[in-house]
């Protein structure tokens, strides 16, 4: 296992690693933890205080490096560093350390470079403000749940085995640091669809009926819960339909018994739940 530490940027269609051998890393700040604040409140009798929350509050990631590659091409790598970590463009930032891979959003909020005369080194500084200060798999995860499993499709030989009746629940394992948003996507028929986390007992439901060309898709991510049909490739937001108790809710971390269902039962549903496991940092 390599103690090599390789950052990799996304953005605009382009990307861009800052590795060996063109590049040597000499420090870099904000990958093992983000800053936070404490809400405290003072006991009534006067000894200490009660934890009310803790508000994670964006991270910031700052990277000097050194550009080390050939001398003629200095001012070419130059130009393309200070255009790809344009202020107006944000991207994507995978780290790679110790065998671990982990990817986060990120902002430019200030690059650096420090080379007034060709004969001295093109030495970098990166700063970066990431909005979301959790760190995600690479890979999204995915668990698809049918209502009907097995059975036969044409063309068919004898003897055959009849559909049988799935399972509408399963349990997802959130192996992350904190809790994390769940992508669904329900496929019609079905009469008020909902999925809910029986761990925690929040449900998401919607007051309408699917027919089989629609599909509901909700997104509990945060600051976004969404909750929208699509039908011939066109979604239409219908968060208005939500039941009164619907609450939307994230996968907590360890297990979570997750059902589907709908007031038709007995009509064949697939349902997939996609979420990336997140992290306080690599």
């Amino acid at each position: 296992m390599t103690e090599e530490i390789i950052f990799t940027f996304q953005s605009n269609g382009k990307s861009l690693s800052i590795d060996e051998p063109e590049y040597d890393i000499l420090d870099y700040e904000g990958l093992e933890a983000t800053d936070y604040e404490l809400e405290e409140q003072i006991n009534i009798n006067g000894i200490g205080a009660t934890k009310k929350k803790i508000k994670l509050l964006p991270r910031p990631i700052s990277l000097e490096f050194d550009y080390i590659g050939g001398e003629e091409n200095k001012s070419r790598i130059r130009q393309e560093l200070i255009s790809f970590f344009s202020p107006f463009r944000g991207g994507e930032l995978t780290v790679s350390y110790l065998g671990v891979k982990r990817k986060i959003q990120y902002e430019v909020t200030g690059f650096f470079v420090n080379s007034k005369l060709l004969t001295e080194p093109l030495s970098c500084l990166l700063e970066l403000s990431c909005m979301d200060p959790m760190f995600q798999d690479i890979i999204q995860t995915s668990e698809q749940i049918s209502t009907w499993v097995g059975g036969w499709s044409f063309p068919f030989t004898l003897p055959f085995q009849l559909k049988e009746r799935g399972e509408p629940r399963t349990n997802i394992i959130n192996s992350g640091d904190v809790e994390t948003p769940i992508h669904v996507e329900f496929h019609g028929p079905a009469k008020k669809p909902y999925i809910k986390n029986l761990t925690t007992g929040k449900i998401i439901q919607i007051e309408a009926d699917l027919n089989s060309d629609q599909t509901l898709y909700v997104d509990t991510t945060f600051g976004k819960n969404t909750v929208e049909i699509e039908e011939n490739g066109t979604r239409t937001d219908v968060s208005q339909m939500i039941s009164m108790e619907s609450r939307f809710w994230r996968l907590e971390v360890g297990d979570n018994m997750v059902e589907y269902g709908a007031e038709d039962a007995l009509q064949d549903n697939n349902v997939v739940i996609r979420y990336h496991n997140r992290y306080l940092g690599v």
